[in-house]
C-alpha cells in the first residue's frame, strides 16, 4: 500500500528557486514529419493512444489504452508489445494511461487507471513488479535525479518515489493547491510541472513542494493532457479539448501551437500525450485519430 505523504507547506520565500532560462523566444512554427500507426488491434496499430515516452536509444513507448497494452516502437521500425493480455493479473493491463522509462533505459513504468496500480517491466517486456494503493493514477515521469513522480489523480496528490529502494521521499497534495493532477514532467532546473484537470492549468513546483507559478494563472487551458519540457525550458502541452499542441516558455509566454498536419492528413483530434527525444523529435499521441505524430521545428 502507498503510505500517506504529507507535503511540505507552501512557502513564499524565494531562496532556492532555481534560475530560469531567459524568456523571449520568438514565435516559432512546428511541422509534421511522420505519422505512426492507425486504428486497429494489430502490432503497430492503436486504439486511443494516451501517454507516450522515449528512451535514450530513441525507442518510442505508447500507452495503447483501449487495446490494454504498451507498444515499443524502435528506430528500426520493429515493434514490441508489453502486456500479456487485457486483465488484472501481474503482467496484464487494463487501461494503461501513461508510461515512463528510467534514465538507464532498463525499466519501464506503466500507470494503469483501470487496475489502479503502477507496473514495472524490463525494457525487454519481462514483468518485474507492481505497486497498488492508488486511485486512478494517470501520469508517471522521471526527474534528472532518477526519482519517479506519480500523478495519483483520484487521491489529489503527486508522489516522488525512489524506485531503487521502493521508498516515497516526497510529494504534494491538495494542501499544496492540487485538485486533480493528471500528468507531470520534470525539467533540468529543479522544477516539476503538473497538469491539473480541475484547475485547467499547469502548475510549477520545486521538488520540496514550493509553488512557483503556473502556465495559465491568468487564463484557462482547455483540458491539458500530458506535458514535456525540453532543455531550453520550453513546455509542450497537449491541449486536448483545443485539439492542439501548445508550447510555452517558463515565463508562461505562448510561443507556438500546432493543430493541422495537412489537407490530406487532417487535424489533430483530442491529442493527449507528448514526449521528446534526445535528438529533438517531438511526438504527440493524436488520440482521437488513433495515431502518433512526429513533429519538428521549422
Amino acid at each position: 500500500a502507498v503510505p500517506a505523504v504529507k507535503p511540505p507547506p507552501l512557502s513564499t520565500e524565494e531562496e532556492g528557486v532555481p534560475p530560469l532560462p531567459e524568456a523571449g523566444w520568438r514565435a516559432q512554427r512546428l511541422k509534421a514529419v511522420e505519422i505512426i500507426g492507425e486504428m486497429g488491434t494489430g502490432v503497430g496499430e492503436f486504439n486511443a493512444p494516451t501517454g507516450i515516452g522515449v528512451d535514450l536509444h530513441g525507442s518510442l513507448y505508447v500507452a495503447d489504452s483501449n487495446n490494454h497494452r504498451i507498444q515499443r516502437i524502435m528506430p528500426t521500425g520493429d515493434v514490441f508489445v508489453f502486456g500479456s493480455k487485457p486483465g488484472n493479473a501481474n503482467g496484464e493491463m487494463w487501461g494503461p494511461m501513461d508510461v515512463a522509462i528510467d534514465p538507464d533505459g532498463q525499466s519501464v513504468f506503466v500507470a494503469e487507471q483501470g487496475n489502479q496500480r503502477i507496473q514495472c517491466f524490463r525494457y525487454t517486456g519481462q514483468y518485474v513488479g507492481v505497486m497498488g494503493g492508488f486511485s486512478r493514477p494517470s501520469g508517471v515521469a522521471f526527474d534528472p535525479e532518477g526519482m519517479l513522480w506519480i500523478a495519483d489523480s483520484g487521491n489529489q496528490r503527486v508522489l516522488r518515489l525512489n524506485t531503487k529502494t521502493g521508498q516515497f521521499i516526497g510529494g504534494m497534495d491538495k494542501n499544496a493547491g492540487l485538485h486533480r493532477p493528471t500528468s507531470l514532467a520534470c525539467d533540468a532546473f529543479g522544477n516539476v510541472h503538473i497538469t491539473d484537470s480541475v484547475l485547467m492549468n499547469v502548475l510549477r513546483y520545486s521538488y520540496s513542494g514550493k509553488r512557483l507559478g503556473g502556465i495559465a494563472d491568468n487564463r484557462k487551458l482547455r483540458n491539458p493532457g500530458q506535458i514535456a519540457v525540453d532543455g531550453f525550458g520550453r513546455i509542450y502541452i497537449a491541449e486536448t479539448d483545443a485539439d492542439r499542441l501548445h508550447v510555452f516558455d517558463l515565463r508562461a509566454n505562448s510561443i507556438a501551437t500546432f493543430d493541422r498536419l495537412s489537407t490530406k492528413q487532417g487535424n489533430l483530434s483530442r491529442p493527449y500525450g507528448v514526449a521528446l527525444s534526445s535528438n529533438g523529435d517531438i511526438y504527440v499521441s493524436d488520440t482521437g485519430n488513433h495515431r502518433v505524430v512526429r513533429l519538428a521545428w521549422e
